[in-house]
């Protein structure tokens, strides 16, 4: 969805620039997001085709984890997913101004992020889910730095604005709550 949103907005890149770094950028942008999309396609075939069953699920997520995450799945494909087709909806959804590049790059992360949070959702144990909570955590937190950081560029009097902080403090909430739950196998009765 990135490589798209670049295509689509490619005139606002430098391939052409005076300034080599620009230029550099561009062109890594444009590599990164033409060439791991088909390599993850190549190994995501090979990790499938590959013989073997899943560990069995030991310790499920405790409800309120799971709903979280259900609930952060459908608010993240929700915004993302019409962020993307209609970038100038930005302005209604987003506590900060986005151009239509910005939107649609910021909408393909949200994507993927709702389609995480989905799959977590599904998969349903900790054991599977710990690196992905750690992930959800720095995710979370990064966010909070960024918002932190740049706080003036954001419309405080909109609905929108406090929305997105108590999105992210759930967000910790669930990430923090995933990681630090205990991952061990689950013991089974001693036979007497």
């Amino acid at each position: 969805m990135t490589l798209v949103a670049t295509l689509v907005h490619i005139d606002r890149f430098h391939f052409n620039s005076q300034e080599p770094i620009a230029r550099f950028a561009a062109w890594f942008w444009l590599a990164i997001y033409a060439l791991v999309p088909p390599l993850m396609l190549v190994l995501l075939y090979r990790q499938l085709s590959f013989p073997g069953e899943d560990e069995t699920r030991v310790r499920n997520l405790p409800p309120w984890l799971r709903g979280l995450l259900g609930i952060h799945s459908v608010m993240l494909l929700g915004v993302g997913i019409p962020l993307f087709l209609a970038p100038q909806i930005a302005s209604v959804v987003w506590p900060w101004k986005l151009t239509a590049l910005t939107a649609r790059a910021v909408a393909a992360w949200l994507i993927g992020l709702g389609v995480g949070a989905g799959e977590a959702v599904y998969e349903n144990d900790f054991a599977r889910l710990r690196v992905a909570m750690i992930s959800y955590t720095l995710f979370g937190l990064l966010e909070v730095l960024t918002l932190l950081r740049y706080w003036t560029n954001v419309d405080w009097t909109a609905f929108q604005a406090w929305l997105y902080v108590v999105f992210l403090a759930s967000v910790l909430v669930v990430g923090v709550g995933g990681w630090r739950a205990p991952v061990g196998r689950a013991r089974l009765p001693s036979r007497p």
